[in-house]
């Protein structure tokens, strides 16, 4: 019974960050997609976002941190409660500023056909010039 309430309660904190900035706090089709916009490893389903929210299950401590970040929050508030949540905005373009680990973009890559990989070299050469202009 207790780890029902520990999940319930997360869903609790979660849905209280999310309602902070106007999102949606009962779309797991939109929770699913903005956190695996911020996380590098293997997408989370529409289910475990909706798992999430419905107080059935806690995300692994790789995804808590990603969600923490992402609201601005604590991972350790957001999976405990133990401390007060930041008052300050989150950041929008976390994105941007996550860390990209390079093997895990090599095997992306990988994993492109060959036109892809074509205008993907393509793209980062212009993105070199354009970087480099005045």
């Amino acid at each position: 019974m207790q780890e029902k309430n520990a999940k319930e309660a997360f869903s609790q904190r979660l849905k209280q960050q999310l309602a902070k900035y106007s999102w949606p706090v009962n779309s797991p089709t939109w929770l699913a997609r903005e956190f695996n916009l911020r996380y590098s490893g293997q997408s989370i389903s529409v289910q475990t976002a909706s798992n999430w929210l419905s107080g059935n299950a806690i995300p692994n401590q790789d995804k808590l941190q990603i969600l923490a970040t992402w609201l601005d929050t604590s991972s350790q508030w957001l999976r405990f409660g133990e401390e007060q949540p930041s008052e300050s905005k989150p950041d929008q373009g976390l994105i941007y500023n996550h860390p990209i680990q390079l093997g895990d973009l090599a095997n992306k890559f990988e994993k492109l056909n060959n036109k892809q990989k074509f205008l993907i070299y393509h793209l980062i050469d212009e993105m070199l010039i354009q970087q480099d202009a005045p």
